[in-house]
């Protein structure tokens, strides 16, 4: 599904070139669960930004490398966005094309959120603090979604008598707010407006009978009055999404002609069917008329997503602002807006780095769950090899910009290889070791080198126990070592010592 083939960002900064990933090459396949693991400044997150598209510029950019997604190179056409150039007294500068910019942006606009979305680390810093979380989520549905929404409004049907069946429990109800639950899934169950639903519950002086009378006006003129504006708005989603996706072909060098032929002609008819929509809505009144249904079906999936996630007030929650929520309820808002497009491959960067140990379990449970429910591959990035252990397929290793190993996430915590793998592992306080109580925790000699200037040869050698004089010359590969393994160390290489312990006569 993901293929990433020697990723190299970097950033500028008054000191100098930062390469924080620096040729960083891993696949995560259909279905399946990658843990990226490392210490704190070794690039998970900006390799995650990367693919994501969401590096700064400036100060960053993505120098080099593919990204490769379904078949399609992420990276394609991006190449001269950024440029590095020497200004006075020799500084390095970065240049911006701007134009280039908004072109790839555009493009990743229709990716990003649809079929790969991110969790990030730190919800408060992600969630807009004056919009209510609802409405956050909304929005996602409505830009990525639009086909699917009209595609539903299209579809539906005149109201059953199921349906007025919980209208009238939601009338005749005594609690309050049990009213007011029954009312938010008759308008879920029916797809009608909660505010007009709302207004002929609260008319005083129908009968029940006037009641369904009104309901049943409502269910049909909500079907039939904006048929015309749902198709156009379909048709305009349809278009972008095709020319869009033929453009990627062909800048990703994997297009035929028919592609090019057919790019033209979405892209010819997208902006003919844009001129009328944006006519329409640029006026106010008929853009707050026509875009009602749409918004509405977007609350409705989003209130189920909130469900999803475990939210159990979601019809209140949805009006809340990010700061009204605790930490827990914040990051299941944020699993909540990364799942709403149903994405092939989502990304969770430390999803629970901030939150107390019992909501961590409660986040990582409702993780792996919706992992079993959506068949979704994940990119889990984390410095806990305990998450690793229990939630994922496969596991990189990652020190200083680089990958270093690379295993099943079982063989690597039986035999790991990298020296810095062992140190990682090594530093796990177990309880069925006995040690004594004074002795000292087990860690890895000292720190991340400063990527502004990396040691030569092997980044790790500084730091290594078995570290000999090759390790500070030469940049060791990232090779194979058995089934579905792979390091960098010349320890394995061919004559390295612990190449000869695996060998089959060894």
């Amino acid at each position: 599904m993901l293929s990433v083939q020697g990723l190299q960002t970097e950033f500028l900064t008054p000191r100098g070139v930062i390469r924080a990933a620096d040729g960083v090459d891993f696949d995560i396949q259909e279905g399946e669960v990658l843990g990226l693991v490392g210490e704190s400044g070794c690039g998970k997150s900006v390799t995650a930004l990367s693919i994501m598209y969401l590096i700064p510029t400036p100060p960053g950019r993505i120098a080099s490398g593919a990204i490769w997604f379904r078949g399609i190179n992420l990276l394609a056409g991006s190449e001269n966005e950024a440029t590095v150039h020497r200004g006075l007294g020799g500084k390095p500068k970065l240049v911006r094309n701007d134009s280039a910019l908004r072109r790839h942006r555009a493009r990743m606009a229709k990716v990003r959120g649809r079929e790969v979305s991110m969790i990030f680390q730190e919800p408060m810093s992600s969630l807009n603090p004056v919009l209510p979380v609802g409405y956050q989520i909304a929005e996602v549905l409505i830009y990525q979604r639009r086909k699917m929404i009209c595609d539903r409004l299209l579809a539906r049907k005149a109201i059953t008598d199921e349906d007025l069946e919980l209208f009238k429990e939601a009338v005749t109800h005594p609690d309050a707010a049990q009213r007011e639950r029954l009312l938010t899934d008759f308008c879920l169950q029916s797809a009608l407006p909660v505010e007009k639903v709302a207004a002929i519950i609260d008319r005083s002086g129908l009968q029940m009978e006037e009641r369904l009378a009104r309901i049943r006006r409502l269910s049909e003129r909500s079907r039939t009055r904006y048929a015309w504006f749902l198709r156009l708005a379909r048709e305009l989603d349809v278009l972008e999404s095709e020319w869009m996706t033929r453009e990627w072909r062909v800048l990703s060098g994997v297009a035929s002609s028919e592609d090019d032929r057919r790019r033209l002609a979405a892209q010819a008819q997208f902006r003919s069917r844009q001129v009328l929509f944006k006519l329409v809505m640029s006026i106010p009144v008929l853009h707050r008329i026509l875009m009602r249904p749409i918004e509405e079906e977007a609350r409705r999936r989003v209130l189920e997503q909130l469900k999803n996630v475990r939210i159990s007030e979601p019809h209140k929650v949805y009006n809340e602002y990010p700061h009204e929520l605790s930490g827990g309820m914040q990051q299941r808002v944020m699993i909540a807006m990364a799942l709403a497009c149903d994405p092939a491959l989502m990304i969770a960067d430390e999803p629970t780095t901030s939150l107390d140990v019992t909501t961590q379990a409660q986040i990582l449970t409702l993780v792996r769950d919706l992992r079993e429910r959506i068949h979704s591959s994940i990119l889990y990035i984390t410095h806990d090899l305990a998450v690793i252990a229990e939630l994922c397929d496969r596991v990189a290793v990652m020190y200083a910009g680089k990958i270093v190993e690379e295993a099943p996430v079982g063989d690597l915590f039986a035999h790991p290889l990298h020296p810095y793998t062992e140190g990682l592992l090594e530093s796990i306080v177990s309880l069925d070791k006995e040690v004594p109580s004074d002795a000292p925790l087990p860690t890895i000699a000292g720190t991340v080198p400063d990527l502004l200037s990396p040691p030569s040869g092997c980044r790790f050698h500084p730091r290594c126990k078995y570290a000999f004089a090759r390790c500070k010359t030469e940049e060791p590969r990232l090779l194979p070592q058995g089934d579905g393994r792979r390091v960098a160390c010349f320890l394995y290489e061919e004559g390295g010592s612990r190449a000869a312990e695996r060998s089959p006569g060894a």
